[in-house]
């Protein structure tokens, strides 16, 4: 009886531990370079408006980014970022989507963004990888700072591994400098 009891224990451990790992959203892990060679445009800019629509059955949150700065790509003075899920607060009971470690942009924020052309939203784009072409910008100690939080989310290596995503943090000119020395689309390096 107490065998049992212990293999049901331990049974159901190792379930609830599997657990998280399983609802966790999983994405093909990019570096740098491949996410400025699948970029149509990076930008940094700030957030100047949010608003959700539904998209067919889809709600996605609409990002309106006033560029500050071009590092690739022909972007206008604003861009318009794709999020998938939002709040739908105008039905008589709101509704609202969301979807784990989906990238996440607020008002007023400071980006730095990973950009491809999105087909849901005519003039739209959303952002590379995921959540990974999305950097949080802001100052410490005076200087810039780019961070991105990979930390809701699964990373599928090449070799087809998987490990849990991090956060990680770096000074915005390193990052500037990274991104220019990338090796452009379709140009071996």
């Amino acid at each position: 009886m107490l065998r049992s009891t212990v293999r049901a224990a331990i049974g159901l451990l190792v379930a609830t531990l599997a657990v998280p790992a399983l609802w966790a959203t999983t994405a093909v892990e990019r570096t740098e370079n491949e996410m400025v060679q699948e970029a149509a445009i990076i930008v940094t800019g700030h957030c100047t408006h949010l608003q959700s629509q539904w998209v067919g059955r889809t709600l996605v949150t609409l990002a309106t980014i006033q560029v500050s700065e071009v590092l690739k790509g022909d972007a206008g003075s604003q861009v318009t970022v794709v999020l998938p899920g939002g709040v739908d607060s105008n039905r008589r009971i709101p509704v609202a989507m969301s979807y784990p470690a989906a990238p996440e942009i607020f008002q007023q924020e400071n980006v730095l963004l990973f950009l491809t052309p999105e087909d849901l939203v005519a003039g739209g784009y959303s952002v590379v990888g995921f959540s990974q072409g999305k950097f949080s910008l802001a100052v410490d100690d005076g200087k810039k700072v780019a961070t991105q939080d990979l930390s809701g989310l699964n990373l599928q290596g090449h070799n087809g591994s998987l490990r849990r995503g991090q956060g990680k943090a770096i000074q915005l000119d390193e990052l500037r400098a990274r991104i220019r020395q990338a090796p452009a689309a379709g140009r071996e390096r």
